[in-house]
């Protein structure tokens, strides 16, 4: 039998940051996939024949069961360990797009872009972002931090990449281009992940002061029940506090993904510009999650996540007032170093607020945030829009809640 190359970079380094790295590569894939939509919104819109709140019913249908669907993968987790369902989740990402490359009408595309694809995504969130916490504790927002720079990543490459598809080779090839990046990232991440460092011999009590780590507590429950978050801390008033908060932080972020090169071209900035602008908020976030990952570490994840919150919301009210071209790209750098810093933060959150017990559900539950917010936004900018003609109160509204959302997670952390 061959030696697993696994156990031999484990002889040379904590194995948690290879997952860390594992975990990067599938956040840029799924996330880069997800903000490539606002790419073909309008050759979607010319090719189904179809209405802007509806065409939006697909980018909704598909963010709100990634966090749906990452219950069930939650638990799966659970039952079967990371690697197997990041194995399944790949080959039904990687099919969906496939599938949605070769659609031939509005109703395909739904069911391939908004729902398979889907559905492999929601497995690999799972497996991404709640893993990280389990390796880490000193520097858990630190690796949390880099992992889900893939959000920042996939956002500089996919759309970028997209857009030159489009123009030079027409949709359907771009779709393939998407389908096979993705499948690439997922194979590796697959391949080189492990579900506990006994696997590969890693002592991660280097990461929690000697202590015991996660998933010795983990392992020595496993025999007595099924790991289901406990209905105590889901139905808590913290839980549900910062379930609320979630909910209003993240309709800026899908509003912007879905609409933002809409938005430039109505307001004569241009469809460039607002292709530019998503580049943008995947370059700042990118940055902002490396380095507010280590402040955090430092100054507090919870402070530091309220802070990033208020300056989310605090661009978006800027960015519906933008009155030209660079002042418009200035607010979208704001936006994304707000974004890029929540995001660095939001599964350490979790393991902070709630503990450790039963973390893959807790935060896919929690996650489920996402879901309202991704399914609702964009199809109510839409409507907004269609009935208006105009984004900007739509996004005024947006930015004041996330404001709202930054005060929810605040007094949720002081009822803890």
């Amino acid at each position: 039998m061959l030696p697993d190359p696994r156990r031999a970079i484990a002889e040379r380094v904590y194995y948690g940051w290879i997952i860390v790295i594992g975990a990067l590569l599938a956040t840029t894939a799924v996330y880069g996939t997800s903000y490539a939509f606002g790419v073909f919104y309008d050759v979607f819109i010319e090719e189904f024949d179809v209405s802007r709140s509806v065409l939006a019913g697909v980018f909704g249908l598909q963010t709100a069961l990634i966090y749906i669907v990452g219950v069930g993968a939650g638990r799966a987790v659970d039952r079967y360990g990371q690697r197997a369902v990041a194995a399944v989740s790949s080959a039904l990402f990687t099919g969906g797009l496939v599938w949605a490359a070769l659609s031939r009408s509005y109703l395909e595309l739904f069911a391939a872009y908004g729902f398979l694809t889907a559905i492999g995504m929601g497995g690999l969130f799972v497996v991404s972002f709640a893993t990280i916490p389990l390796w880490f504790e000193t520097r858990r927002a630190t690796a949390s931090g880099i992992a889900s720079a893939g959000l920042g990543i996939g956002m500089v490459v996919f759309p970028l990449g997209t857009e030159l598809l489009i123009s030079s080779a027409g949709w359907r090839q771009a779709m393939f281009g998407i389908a096979l990046l993705a499948g690439i990232l997922c194979i590796t991440f697959t391949a080189f992940f492990v579900n506990r460092p006994s696997e590969v011999g890693a002592d991660a009590s280097v990461e929690f002061d000697g202590g015991e780590s996660p998933f010795e507590t983990i392992d020595a429950r496993s025999t007595q029940r099924t790991s289901l978050a406990s209905n105590e801390t889901i139905t808590s008033r913290p839980f549900l506090l910062v379930f609320l908060g979630w909910v209003l932080l993240s309709m800026p972020i899908y509003i912007v993904i879905s609409h933002v090169v809409s938005y430039a071209t109505v307001i004569g900035i241009g469809r460039s510009q607002g292709v530019l602008a998503l580049t943008t908020v995947g370059v700042a976030a990118t940055v902002a999650r490396f380095g507010v990952g280590i402040l955090a570490d430092r100054v507090g994840r919870t402070r530091t996540f309220i802070a990033c919150t208020s300056l989310l919301g605090a661009a978006m009210v800027a960015i519906a007032f933008a009155p030209t071209p660079a002042v418009f790209l200035g607010t979208i750098v704001i936006f994304g170093v707000g974004y890029g810093g929540c995001g660095s933060l939001f599964s350490p959150l979790v393991a902070d607020l709630f503990g450790h017990e039963d973390l893959n559900t807790s935060f896919a539950v929690m996650s489920l945030s996402f879901a309202v917010a991704g399914l609702a936004a964009p199809p109510l900018v839409g409507y907004w829009f269609e009935i208006t003609g105009s984004y900007t109160g739509s996004f005024l509204l947006a930015g004041l809640g996330a404001f709202i959302g930054a005060g929810c997670v605040a007094v949720a952390s002081r009822l803890n």
